[in-house]
């Protein structure tokens, strides 16, 4: 995404924040006016994730900006979208097609010049070719859904662009006009098309203060005087610099309309009641419905898991109904030997994996926490690790593995033009020209392997991490619904007793630590997923050892944790200091330097059976050499690699009880202004 030439050119102190920033308009009365934007909006399409405290923009991001766009559209018209209808259309239907090309997929032999096609035996090199129809009809689905999914996001910013004219001449003491407003939609219908292109470049000059008319610069959308901006972290620098570094294309550029979704929900908000807006994602539950039963179980101290799960909302029902519905088909799958490829004992791998997630939470919520964050918002926390936050870091980590891959190939091309033996090797005999570039060029594989680490695991999945916390909104960690208000008459016995059943600081920041620990654990199990069945080896006992082994270095979990500590002391101890980056910087560190230190040892293995013989193409070494040549090399990583879950471990141990200490003084000296 980038930002017009427009707001590049503008100086830094004149571009921040500029969508609240509040313009003096010549007239005669004094009053100060807010600015506005194409089409009358109060924010610009070019301010995702310029305000740090905004969670609308994660929100926008996640799914294409499916699920913002039904809660903007319920919000504003009250249509509810057919929970029934974005399973089938998004969910059910693309993997039955995916599914139906993997399944009918056929190997093909590779015919090269001068040589026949044989009969497909083995020792011939064959590729995979999927069913051109079915592909066609795969490609065909896509386009008609995204064709749809334009049109109907199109109507909804025609909706608001109609409310914001309507405002406009209500507050002005004019009559509405439905030939002006029809007027005003025509000047924006290249506008309201482009804005949700799949891939789009939109609006050059949206970025000052535009002019409709004279009348929209002299009035404002909206009551009050706001002057305060929000404070600035490293993400909303990070636009800043793109601002600078994209300003020659003049234009704002997006993919999935995620921008122009992020603007609507921002002025959707701004045209409904707060009231209106607590409500959940999907269903559309509002809290008032379910949360004065969470209320009641914290303030009863009630510890029936059968009473927690009835006080949860449709939306972590549905969550829990469709997850033991697909694990009922999976298992009976499994048991039928319709694929040999997953059978009955894949299907226990499948649920260890996810009891060792979900055992991880029992100690982390129910065992020590379940006043401090309810079960029902753990399931959410839960769900979106699951559902949202692994796709978003599969898909930012191609991009910025891409970027990587490409400066390697331009740093390999600069190698094998300088040397012209490796020119003819690579010429020859491709495979011993790989191997001789990772044996004597080492040192740059280790520098890739230090950006795989740190760039493309760690960084993009701990920020992930923390804007799919960010995503979740739950009545739970909402101070104003929180609150439960304290008798005056609380005796100095009851007082350390009390910090679990009201809105202090200390039950507050175990509840944040829970939540984003259970976003983590989520991903993690996911994540472990894929590394058990879709990286390792098909085999039993592949995919144990693998699970084993990740089930012993919780790093994602422990991250999160960390994290945790950087939110508490911004959003609780109001320390202004901790943005973004400094909130994810130790977690980055830490994960990145167990992923570094688990590369590095398997690239120098990869290295040292090449200088044996012992690599893949080599017959002379015998499986028990290769086996003690592996055991050996990787020891010293996994031992590494458990020093460093120690040592952060003891980090986090070390600053969460400093923190709980911090947190406990300020709730006492809130209460003993209470109990005197």
């Amino acid at each position: 995404m980038a930002p017009s030439m427009s707001s590049a050119l503008t100086p830094n102190s004149e571009r921040r924040h500029n969508y609240q920033e509040v313009v003096q308009i010549p007239s005669a009365s004094t009053s100060r006016r807010r600015k506005t934007y194409r089409g009358g909006f109060h924010t610009s399409i070019c301010d995702i994730f310029r305000d740090p405290h905004s969670r609308t923009d994660c929100c926008a991001v996640a799914c294409c900006g499916v699920l913002a766009s039904d809660r903007n559209r319920y919000l504003l018209s009250g249509e509810r979208p057919p929970l029934w209808r974005r399973v089938l259309l998004y969910f059910v239907i693309p993997f039955l097609f995916i599914g139906a090309i993997g399944y009918f997929t056929v190997d093909v032999p590779v015919v090269e010049d001068g040589e026949d096609g044989g009969d497909g035996g083995d020792g011939e090199l064959t590729m995979k070719v999927p069913p051109l129809g079915i592909l066609w009809s795969f490609y065909a689905y896509i386009g008609i859904i995204s064709i749809w999914a334009w049109w109907s996001k199109r109507q909804l910013r025609t909706q608001i662009m109609t409310k914001l004219y309507e405002e406009w001449s209500r507050e002005s003491g004019q009559e509405l006009n439905q030939q002006q407003l029809r007027a005003f939609l025509r000047r924006h219908n290249l506008d309201l098309s482009r804005a949700h292109y799949s891939c789009s470049c939109c609006y050059t000059h949206d970025n000052y203060f535009y002019s409709e008319r004279d009348e929209w610069n002299s009035q404002s959308l909206e009551g009050g005087d706001n002057n305060e901006c929000p404070d600035e972290d490293c993400c909303t620098k990070f636009w800043d610099f793109l601002s600078q570094m994209f300003w020659c294309c003049g234009c704002w550029c997006q993919c999935c309309g995620a921008c122009a979704i992020a603007q609507e929900e921002r002025e959707v908000n701004r045209l409904t009641r707060y009231e209106q807006q607590e409500i959940d994602y999907i269903t559309f539950q509002p809290y008032s419905e379910y949360f004065p039963s969470i209320q009641y179980l914290r303030e009863n101290q009630i510890k029936s898991p059968w009473e927690h799960l009835q006080a949860t909302s449709e939306l972590s029902r549905k969550i829990l109904r469709n997850v033991a519905g697909v694990l009922i088909l999976l298992i009976l799958f499994a048991l039928s030997d319709i694929d040999s490829n997953f059978t009955w004992e894949n299907m226990i791998v499948v649920l260890l994996t996810l009891g060792q997630a979900f055992f991880i939470e029992y100690l982390v919520h129910w065992r020590w926490n379940r006043f401090n964050l309810s079960f029902d918002s753990v399931a959410k926390y839960f769900a979106c690790g699951f559902f949202l936050a692994t796709p978003l870091a599969v898909m930012f980590e191609m991009i910025v593995s891409t970027l990587s891959l490409i400066v390697g190939m331009v740093i390999a091309n600069i190698i094998v033009e300088s040397n012209p033996d490796l020119t003819n090797e690579l010429a020859s005999d491709p495979k011993a020209f790989a191997k001789d570039i990772i044996e004597n060029y080492t040192g740059i594989f280790v520098f890739f392997q230090f950006v795989n680490a740190f760039c493309v695991a760690a960084l993009v999945e701990e920020m992930v991490k923390y804007f799919s916390y960010r995503m979740v909104v739950t009545p739970d960690l909402n101070p104003r619904l929180r609150a439960v208000p304290l008798s005056t008459n609380v005796s100095s016995e009851e007082a350390d007793h009390v910090d679990e059943r009201r809105n202090s600081k200390k039950s507050t920041g175990s509840g944040i630590t829970v939540a984003m620990v259970s976003v983590a654990l989520g991903f993690a199990c996911c994540e472990n997923l894929l590394y058990v069945f879709v990286y390792s080896p098909p085999s039993i006992g592949n995919e144990i050892s693998v699970l084993l082994v990740r089930s012993f270095f919780p790093v994602h979990p422990l991250c999160a944790a960390i994290q945790s500590i950087g939110v508490c002391k911004r959003d609780l101890e109001g320390d202004k200091r901790y943005g973004l980056g400094r909130i994810i910087a130790p977690a980055i560190l830490l994960h990145g330097t167990f992923d570094f230190v688990l590369m590095v040892a398997a690239l120098f293995q990869q290295v040292q059976n090449i200088k044996e013989g012992n690599d893949d193409d080599s017959t002379a070494a015998s499986p028990e050499k290769v086996e003690s040549v592996d055991l050996a090399t990787q020891l010293p990583a996994l031992v590494a690699g458990l020093v460093l879950v120690v040592c952060g471990n003891l980090y986090y141990v070390i600053q969460s009880r400093a923190q709980t200490r911090r947190l406990g003084a300020m709730d006492n000296e809130e209460l003993s202004g209470i109990v005197n």
